[in-house]
């Protein structure tokens, strides 16, 4: 079976994530990896372990910052 879906840019429709050392380098803290590290490590940033490596979950952080639609 192939699927094939089409490319969104729309972060929520679709799972993005990216290395830290990339998501450290998009926040402005490309020299302070270390914050990143440690977000990580205590869990206050949504991560997946995809082959082995921990990436950052963006469309889960983007949910996780938006405020309550209720």
């Amino acid at each position: 079976m192939n699927d094939e879906s089409e490319f969104t840019a729309d972060l929520l429709a679709g799972g993005y994530y990216v290395t830290p050392q990339r998501f450290a380098q998009l926040i402005g803290l490309n020299d302070r990896q270390t914050i990143v590290q440690r977000w990580i490590d205590l869990g206050e940033i949504p991560t997946r372990c995809i082959g082995g490596q921990i990436l950052v979950d963006l469309g889960a952080l983007i949910l996780m910052t938006q405020p309550d639609q209720s």
